[in-house]
């Protein structure tokens, strides 16, 4: 895993200036703030299942999770082409179980699913894709959000989704919140 890690590191720093993947000042900005709040999540994913992560940009959370839990499949979905052929790269290099899709996630063909987890960050439209996600994921499938406390207080969530949220290591305000679908 550790490996993989290191790797992607590099290739998000030599790709980085020419595609504008993410944004950090210095390797250990890099390493806080993207690769560990991405792995915040990892205890959350069960023995093996789908990852779709919508709008992957430079990968993240979806490559660092793929990274460290090998029994993981991955859809990364990606519209920008310089992005998506920066994660099919990525994929190619670290051996991941995965596939880039160049497209808007409305547009993810339907076969491809039901999905385990669907995760977000950076990403506007959260009630879209909550809405998305509902028939695309498995009964005890997961929609999990990188966001601010301030953002999730003002998020109008429709009914039907049960939701949790905990801090972000190393962000004074970040969470980490779990959406999980109620069918009572």
């Amino acid at each position: 895993m550790a490996a993989r890690l290191v790797r992607y590191a590099e290739l998000v720093e030599q790709w980085g200036g020419t595609h504008s993947l993410v944004r950090f000042r210095s390797r250990e900005e890099f390493v806080e703030r993207h690769l560990l709040e991405s792995l915040a999540a990892r205890d959350l994913l069960g023995a093996r299942g789908t990852l779709v992560d919508v709008g992957s940009g430079a990968g993240l959370p979806g490559v660092p999770l793929l990274a460290a839990c090998d029994s993981w499949r991955g859809i990364l979905i990606e519209p920008r082409a310089k992005r998506w052929a920066f994660l099919c790269h990525v994929i190619r290099e670290l051996g991941l179980d995965a596939s880039a899709h160049h497209c808007r996630y409305q547009a993810l063909p339907l076969e491809l699913g039901p999905f385990d987890v669907v995760t977000m960050r950076a990403l506007g439209g959260v009630a879209e894709v909550l809405e998305w996600a509902r028939g695309r994921l498995t009964p005890q499938g997961l929609l999990l959000l990188w966001t601010t406390e301030d953002e999730l207080a003002r998020l109008r969530i429709g009914s039907g989704w049960r939701v949790v949220s905990s801090p972000l290591p190393c962000l004074q305000r970040g969470r980490l919140a779990r959406f999980r679908q109620c069918f009572t």
